[in-house]
This record gives C-alpha cells, structure tokens and sequence, in this order.
C-alpha cells in the first residue's frame, strides 16, 4: 500500500500542477485579451492627435473614441490585471481622453499637441509592457517582443509627423529629424522581417517606406508640396494596425492552445495515474489473496492438527493402535512456493510427533509389561507367604512369637501391596467382585493391612455397599492414605476415619492425622497431581503412593484431595478427603461409630483374594 499511496500522491501532484498550469495560462489569456482593447483605444487616439497636426481631416470620430475607451474600460479588469496594471489602464484612458478633446477642440498649440502625443505613447507602451511582463512562457514573449517592435516602429511616424511642422521654420532640423525617424523605422521593421509578423505586410511597409523617404527628398530639393507625404505617412498606419492585431491574436491562439495542452495533459495524467492504480490495486488484492489463502489455510489446519488432530492420533497411539494405521490429515496447501514448504514442513512435524508418540507407547508397553510380570511373580510368591504366615499365626500360642508373625504378615502384605501398585501404574485391571461390600468391611480391610492398626479411629460409619467393582481398588487406595497418614503422625497420636454426606447423593470420606503436614507449595502439587489421575511421569518411582491413589480414584470416578487438619504451624497434620460419587454406593444409611479393639483380618473373597483379569491361573 505504500508503493500505491506514493504513486497516488505522485499523480496527484503532477495532474494538480498541469492544472494549475492551465488555470495560469487561461488567467493569461484574459489578461491579455485587454492589449487589443489598447491598441484599438490607442490608435483611435493617435490616429486623431495624428491627422490634426498634419492639418488632415480626422479619421475617428467621437463615436469611436466612446466605444474604444469603453472596450478597454471593460477589460481593465484589477481582479484579473492586478491593482498596479488597471489603475495605470485607467489614468491612460483619462490622458487619452484629454489628448483626444484638446485635438478637437484645438485647445493647445501644435507643438504641445505633439509633446502630449509622445508622452501618450510612452505610457502605453509602458502599459504594452507591464501586461506582456505577466506572461512567462517563451513563446508569448516572443510574440509580444516582435508586437512592441511593430508599436517601436509605428511611433516614428509620429516623429516623422513632427519632423514635417518644421520644414518652414527649419528645413535642415526638419530633414534630419525625419531621416532618423525612418531610420528607425526602417531598422525595426528588419528586426521583423522572418518573425511570424512578417505576412508580407514587411515589405509593404519597407516600400512605403522608401516611398516617404523619396518624397521628402524631393521637399527639400524641389520644393514639392507635403501633401503626397502625409498621404504615405497615412497609409502606413493600417499596415502596422494589422501587424498589431495579428499579434494579439498569435498570443492569444498560443495562450489557448497552452491552456488547452495542460488541461489535456492533466486529464491524461489522471487517467494514466488512475488505470496504473486501478491495475496497481488489482495487483496487490490478487497477490495479497494468493498469500493470504493459503496461509489461512496454514494456521486454520496447523491449529487444528495441534488442538484436535495430533492429540486424538496420540491418544489412539497410547490405547494401544498401530502407528502405521493411525493417519493424519495434510494441510490443504499444495503450492510449491514458501507457504506450500511450511506446510509440508508442519505436515513432517506432526508425522514426527506422531511416530515419537508411538515409541513412547511401545516403550510405555513395555515397561507396563515388565512391571506386570514382576509385580504378578511377586504377589505369587507373597501370597503363598502370607498364607504360611497365617497358617503359623493360627497354630502360635506364644503371645512374643505371635507377635513377631503379625509383624511378617504386615511386611508381607506391605511387600504384596507394592506389587498391587506396580499393576495399577502397569494399568492392569484386577478381576472384579460381583456382590457389593458394607462400607465398614472396606475400612476394616484397608486397616488390616497396615502395621499400625491400633492407631487408627473409625468414627460414624454408614450402613450402606459398594459395589463389587470398586472394592479391589477402593481397598487399595484407603490403604495408601491410611499408611502413609500413619507414617507421617507420632505413636501417639491417631488416624480417624469419617464419614459425612455429600452433595448429589455421594460420601465423603475424611482420613485426619496431626503429623509433620506439608508445605502449602508441595500441598498445592500433590493435589494437582491427585487431580491429574493418569498421567504420570519419571518422578512417580519416588511417589508411587501418590500416583497409585490418583489412578484408583480416577479408575472409579472418585476424587482424592488434601488439605491441613489444623490451622496452627507446629503437627498441624493432613486430611485426606475422599468422594464416593452415588454410583459407588448401595442402601446407604449411617450408623453409630465403631472403635477399634482387636487387630481386624483381612477382607475375604469367596474365591480368595482378586486376581487379574490377565493373571494365569497358576498365578492365584
């Protein structure tokens, strides 16, 4: 647009001064229209002045020197020939006037008749000059040069005319007067012989000329009388009037056809600026399309694969399908310039991020694979301990001895536990149990598996089920919250379990301890990752509980959160809030709290304890 904008102004400026240009030359040819009005005003003046100093009958009457001096009054215009021109126009045409009515009347001698003739001519000449200085092109100067050398030459007929009243008083003075008058005459007039003047009327002039120059030689010699001369002299003013109107008319046609050349000039400017912007525009709209297409197309597909396309094909990778059969969408921009290469450079992007993902799904594979087949082999063989263990705590009378064998069988069942974690961040799904489980046989299963059981508190307990697909996993998680509040409070202090209502039907389940608590920041972060449920990553070896939790409560629709117990600093501990949402849930109605006076066993299976839904049978 900047390129169009300057070329605009460009145009414009060039088109505005061809016009102002036109508007100067019209302004010109009004201003020089009053020189004709002059010359008409003048010759009527001299040509009277003229013919009374010669003793000739006048050639203008008084009919003439009104419509001549009101010719040039309309032209003598001061908003088009300025103040200075029009008031000297206006004082010529006063002297004129009196110059004309003291030639009439014969108010004045001859010989100041000719002295107010001579200063009349100056100051129109003056006036010639001024209106000519207003012109600036070379043509018109010109013009108007050869037009004032005509005047320069008709005004030594004046002088001629002078000469020939002293022709009595003294014919020598007389003789020599008029020979340099027509010298004069005869050397303007070759100034204008060859200029656009020169019609033939040059040497008309220049043969009336030798003419006069022949009849004054023979005064002075012969003694003829001066009426042949006068009668030449005469004759020589039409010449020189139609010498001056062929002039006016010259700058006028060149002036109007000036005016005309940069009006048409400015018109084709503007029409060639405005055609050169008009296809300029086209131009730049149809390249600003090409580019502005595709690359709408480049950002509308490159988000979509970022915000909708990849992240499907990635999941689909995660669950399990073959990177081979998963295929994206190329982004609709098939040109080979820059844009059509960043698109096929996104479009390698995304089948790279692709492939990536799938290693990171094969290698995820695997690892789950590895954890799966360590953590089955271990629980096999934990189980078998535990059921050793059990066996010896049945047939132990011993209260040391009996003892120490609760002690392995905690070891043992933290040992199967960690096991059971290692499945669930395998993603392995244990066999679930069909009939729904009371509430309060869930948290006695979950405390039986702790070591510290003596410490915890089971308050209000409802009398309501969960169902039998959750119980595996629910058992697991009460499991982790319970160890790890038991691990982080003092020996005397104790866990306590409550329940309340919750809205939309549900339960919320409350695990208090008063431990050391944890900074609000590492708070704010396990919660995060609670919320985040699946997605684990290289630090969940280090917190395997946390991890473990937030995929069991996400496997079942649940939700784990922490906060502080208390509000004071020092063991302001941690509650664990756990939601049951109504789907869980069966015939809930609370009971009465319940306290913990005999270590509890385990919680039974019919078949025993869940297996896998992928365990071997040889494995239970």
């Amino acid at each position: 647009m900047i390129p169009l904008l300057a070329a605009a102004a460009l145009g414009a400026l060039r088109a505005g001064a061809k016009l102002d240009e036109a508007r100067r030359f019209d302004t010109l040819s009004e201003q020089i229209a009053a020189i004709p009005a002059l010359f008409d005003f003048s010759y009527v003046v001299i040509a009277a002045s003229t013919s009374i100093t010669l003793g000739l009958p006048t050639i203008a009457d008084q009919e003439q020197i009104a419509e001549s001096t009101r010719n040039l009054e309309l032209h003598a215009d001061p908003e088009v020939l300025g103040t200075a021109i029009a008031g000297s126009i206006a004082r010529l045409v006063d002297d004129g006037r009196a110059l004309h009515e003291s030639a009439y009347g014969r108010s004045v001698s001859t010989k100041e008749l000719e002295r107010l003739t001579v200063d009349f001519l100056s100051r129109c000449e003056g006036v010639f000059r001024a209106v000519l200085d207003l012109a600036e092109n070379t043509e018109v100067l010109t013009a108007g040069t050869d037009m004032l050398n005509a005047w320069t030459a008709q005004r030594t007929l004046l002088d001629q005319a002078n000469a020939l009243g002293l022709l009595v008083a003294n014919p020598e003075a007389a003789l020599i007067t008029a020979q340099r008058a027509m010298h004069v005459e005869e050397s303007t007039l070759g100034l204008l012989r060859g200029t656009s003047l020169d019609n033939g009327r040059i040497d008309e002039l220049l043969d009336n000329l030798s003419l006069r120059q022949r009849q004054l030689a023979g005064m002075v010699s012969d003694g003829n009388s001066e009426t042949e001369l006068e009668g030449t002299m005469l004759a020589a003013f039409t010449p020189y009037e139609e010498m001056n109107s062929r002039a006016v008319e010259q700058i006028t046609s060149t002036l109007d056809r000036l005016t005309s050349s940069s009006r048409a000039v400015a018109i084709r400017d503007a029409a060639v600026v405005a055609a050169t912007l008009t296809i300029a525009l086209a131009v730049a709209l149809a390249v600003a399309r090409a580019l502005s297409v595709p690359l709408r197309r480049l950002r509308d597909g490159t988000l979509a694969s970022a915000h909708h396309e990849l992240p499907a094909a990635i999941e689909a990778v995660k669950n399990g399908a073959d990177v081979d059969t998963v295929r994206l969408h190329p982004i609709d921009v098939h040109t080979s310039e820059e844009i059509g290469e960043v698109a096929r450079a996104v479009d390698s992007m995304n089948s790279e991020a692709l492939r990536l993902a799938g290693e990171q799904a094969h290698l995820r594979r695997q690892v789950a694979i590895m954890f799966e087949t360590l953590a089955r082999r271990n629980k096999t063989l934990v189980d078998r301990q535990l059921s050793l263990i059990e066996a010896l705590e049945y047939q132990e009378k011993d209260p040391a001895r009996l003892q120490s064998l609760f002690s392995l069988d905690h070891l043992a069942a933290r040992i199967r536990r960690t096991g059971d974690s290692l499945l669930v961040l395998s993603d392995s799904r244990p066999q679930t149990r069909a009939a729904p489980t009371p509430l309060g046989d869930i948290l006695r299963g979950a405390v039986s598996q702790v070591e510290d059981y003596q410490r915890v508190r089971i308050g209000r307990t409802p009398s309501g089920y969960l169902v039998g697909a959750a119980v595996t996993d629910v058992v697991h998680l009460l499991t982790e919250l319970v160890d790890n509040a038991l691990r982080a409070s003092q020996p005397p202090s104790s866990v306590n379990f409550e329940f309340s209502a919750a809205v939309g039907g549900g339960l919320l389940l409350e695990i208090a301890d008063s431990g050391v608590g944890i900074p609000p920041d590492t708070l704010d972060e396990i919660n995060t990752r609670l919320t985040a449920g699946d997605d684990a990553d290289v630090s969940a070896p280090r917190r395997m509980g946390l991890y473990v939790v937030g995929r069991l409560a996400a496997r079942n629709g649940m939700s784990v959160r922490l906060r502080r117990t208390f509000d004071f600093g020092s063991n302001a501990g941690i509650t664990a809030s756990v939601y049951f949402p109504p789907e869980l849930l069966v015939e809930v109605e609370h009971d009465t709290p319940t306290r913990m006076t005999e270590r509890p066993r385990r919680l039974h299976l019919p078949d025993g304890w869940a297996r896998h839904l992928d365990e071997p049978e040889t494995l239970r």
